[in-house]
């Protein structure tokens, strides 16, 4: 795989001590967060940092500085790390690399290059260079000299080419950082600081695998906002396992894995996590042809925690210029190539002799280059192995070229599947993709086709596989066998007649999901809908009624009337501030707490999503009973403390029923009582902190970027009004009613929709359906 070393027979090394030294790393996460929680925190931070320190420079650009800085955190402590095991072993065990000298460091620089691919002495490690960096005047040139030296440390040694060029694209005397040294000095600083105090914790201690989930987490997020050339770099997480799952069908075990077009190398580390990478026995290969995205590939190995003896990432054009020749076959191929891009093609005359593309008669299309890497895949994929590739759709049906590699794959029998994907699933196009999975020695001459376009769920603005859905399709395709409506084994003779075409549609039978309708009933429910509608309508007519003119005080509203008798001199406002006081939500807990607690608690969404607090819960957590925690009481306001956007931020609940168990507060929100709860009432409450006027301030009391929090000192400042609790008492009423009448004639207008669109349908059908006349 490596220099030196013959590929066939390589052995993986062991490798020791993959644990971070207590004192080379910031303090753990808050163990009072879930899995989930403390992944989602980790995943804000480290957003928050791309969008804080970028500045002048792009969003995208700026990845490079992020993800570098992310990789030399990671190599300095993973280095620290197995020093420190290794001296604590042997009886040191106060041993700490980081407080070494440099001399005394050199003693165990051979092994450790052997063993780790590079070297790093106590001075260059992360943690210390960051301990001096706001001091250093020439900071740029001590990072400059860390990195090549770090990269020096591997010439000569068979790791050199896994390590050269890591950093090139952290370019740490950029004008883009800043106009002056000094400027560029100050981000690099402000930087080190972001990274350095990330949460990760010790490898030991982590619920989740804190440096590649950072990374994947930044791949993601870049890749979404960089517009079409977001896909052209990486594979959303959910695909790429799903590739790596259909090739492992049945297996423990691979020799080995490859991806021509690897991309930053999402879907081949999907095969540590689906088979454990000690179950990828002789390592992961790929290729890249982009540089930059080259370098993140190799980066995203060793954040993965995968040594350098077990991967073999190159650079160059797959196609005309393929570097693994002495490493095929391959075991496991997956790869998510370029869509219909340009290559040599028939321009090039060596081409249609190249072993990987002559079998099939033909080259393909000098504009469509798809199906030559789907050549090039099957070429190198093992007799007993699968490639599942992800494909434009229009391999699946053009003529020319295209159909006479289609013919040479259906008539040897290596077309294995076609699954058709949903729409939208990928970064930089709303295509429907589809993925070709071949194989050198199928068990019948059939091909499996596979209707998935269904098989999603809509964030944001992408669709996603879900694990269920992933899970629907793996297991029909391990099934192997006609699924109605959903998956159609086909003998290849029928493919052939239906001129080779592979859509999917052409044999997966599209479920017919028409309604049959009884247009009389139908009539009759739409007469019965607009009857119960009317009802509703007079009443809150006779609602608004009662809040309008009166015969006692002409031009004067009920609300009026209420203010001059019960406010002669006008309503009283006051700030949050004086009439009461803030305070939080749970602290201290473990994680283990919100799986094993019997207390109830708030959430953030319902806060969010309901007027009044929803008590009807099932949300936990263990809380002992000497344990000090704040509890929520009858009448306090709940607030959400952050949200993507200031009209977001600080929504509000108020718990308008009396309880009989204590009731606690999820730690991102906070909660304000009142000094005299005479003063509201609850109901009143809900209302008023939801109102347009009261909203407005709190939206300016929100800071940030991407990510805004609320500020408490702002908060308390916020003003409103303290009517009489008889005039928040016919308010009250009045609003309670709306919401009711305005709710049920919500529901009766949506059901009139629906049925008259039942109606239009029906008629439609009837008047576009000719009967043929009947012959005599």
């Amino acid at each position: 795989m490596k220099k030196n070393v013959d590929s066939r027979t390589v052995k993986k090394k062991k490798v020791r001590g993959m644990k971070t030294s207590k004192k080379s790393q910031p303090p753990a996460p808050s163990t009072h967060m879930s899995k989930e929680q403390e992944r989602a925190e980790l995943h804000r931070a480290i957003w928050q940092i791309a969008t804080d320190l970028r500045g002048s420079v792009d969003g995208w650009d700026f990845k490079q500085y992020v993800l570098g800085m992310l990789f030399y955190r990671f190599i300095s402590e993973n280095l620290a790390n197995y020093i420190n095991a290794d001296e604590r072993r042997a009886g040191k065990k106060d041993f700490d690399y980081a407080t070494l000298s440099n001399k005394k460091a050199e003693f165990g620089r051979a092994d450790t290059v052997k063993e780790k691919g590079f070297y790093i002495l106590p001075s260059e490690l992360f943690i210390n260079v960051r301990k001096n960096a706001r001091n250093d005047a020439n900071l740029n040139e001590t990072i400059t000299t860390v990195f090549r030296n770090i990269e020096n440390s591997a010439k000569g040694a068979s790791s050199e080419d896994d390590i050269k060029g890591l950093f090139d694209d952290l370019d740490v005397n950029s004008n883009k950082l800043g106009g002056t040294v000094e400027k560029r000095n100050q981000k690099l600083t402000k930087l080190f600081e972001s990274i350095g105090d990330l949460r990760l914790g010790n490898y030991s201690d982590n619920t989740i695998d804190a440096f590649g989930d950072a990374y994947e987490f930044l791949m993601t997020m870049y890749a979404s906002n960089a517009g079409k050339s977001g896909g052209e770099f990486y594979t959303p997480q959910e695909v790429s396992e799903l590739l790596a799952e259909i090739t492992t069908v049945g297996k423990k075990e691979v020799n080995k894995v490859y991806d021509p077009a690897c991309g930053s190398g999402s879907l081949l580390l999907k095969f540590a996590k689906v088979l454990g990478k000690e179950n990828v026995r002789l390592g992961f290969f790929g290729q890249e042809i982009n540089l930059t995205t080259y370098n993140l590939c190799r980066i995203n190995m060793f954040l993965h925690d995968i040594n350098y003896n077990n991967f073999d990432i190159a650079h160059g054009d797959t196609l005309t210029d393929p570097k693994h020749w002495d490493d095929e076959p391959f075991d496991a191929i997956v790869s998510n190539p370029p869509y219909s891009i340009h290559w040599e093609g028939d321009a090039n005359s060596l081409l249609i002799n190249d072993p990987r593309f002559s079998p099939a008669g033909v080259l393909a299309p000098k504009s469509k280059a798809d199906l030559a890497f789907t050549m090039h895949m099957l070429s190198w994929l093992s007799t007993s192995g699968a490639a599942a590739i992800v494909e434009f759709p229009g391999v699946l049906y053009r003529g020319g070229a295209e159909r006479k590699i289609r013919k040479y794959l259906i008539d040897n029998n290596y077309l294995d599947a076609v699954i058709q994907l949903p729409p939208n699933l990928f970064f930089g196009t709303n295509i429907d993709t589809c993925i070709l999975v071949l194989k050198k020695s199928k068990k019948d001459n059939k091909t499996l086709f596979i209707d998935a376009s269904a098989e999603f769920v809509h964030v944001g603005n992408k669709n996603k596989l879900t694990e269920p859905n992933r899970f629907k399709i793996l297991e029909a395709f391990t099934a192997r066998k006609d699924t109605k409506y959903f998956a159609k084994l086909v003998n290849n003779k029928n493919i052939a007649d239906n001129d080779y075409i592979i859509v999917v549609k052409d044999y997966v039978k599209k479920l017919d999901t028409r309604e049959v309708i009884d247009i009389k009933e139908l009539n009759e429910r739409i007469t019965n809908i607009i009857s119960r509608q009317n009802k509703l309508r007079k009443s809150i007519n006779e609602t608004i009624g009662d809040i309008k003119e009166t015969k006692m005080t002409k031009n004067m509203s009920k609300i009026e009337k209420l203010i001059a008798d019960l406010c002669p001199n006008g309503l009283t406002f006051k700030e949050l501030g004086e009439l009461g006081e803030f305070y939080g939500g749970l602290s201290g807990k473990t994680k283990d707490d919100f799986s094993n607690g019997t207390a109830k608690f708030v959430t953030y969404m319902n806060i969010f999503s309901n007027i009044a607090v929803n008590t009807d819960i099932n949300d936990f957590v263990k809380v002992s009973k000497d344990e000090h925690q704040n509890k929520i009481e009858y009448g306090d306001v709940l607030f959400t403390g952050s949200s993507e956007t200031p009209d977001d931020c600080g929504m509000s609940s108020v718990l308008t029923n009396k309880i009989n168990e204590p009731l606690y507060l999820n730690s991102f929100c906070f909660g304000f009582r009142l000094h005299n709860n005479t003063l509201f009432l609850p109901e009143f409450l809900k209302y008023l902190f939801r109102d347009e006027q009261v909203r407005k301030q709190i939206a300016k009391t929100a800071n940030g970027v991407t990510r805004f929090n609320v500020s408490k000192k702002r908060f308390a400042k916020i003003i409103i009004p303290l009517p009489p609790l008889a005039l928040q008492e016919e308010i009250v009423k009045i609003l309670n009613k709306f919401t009711e009448l305005e709710a049920e004639l919500e529901v009766e207008l949506d059901t009139e929709l629906v049925a008259i669109k039942k109606k239009y349908d029906y008629y439609r059908s009837g008047l576009l359906t000719f009967k043929k006349r009947e012959q005599d």
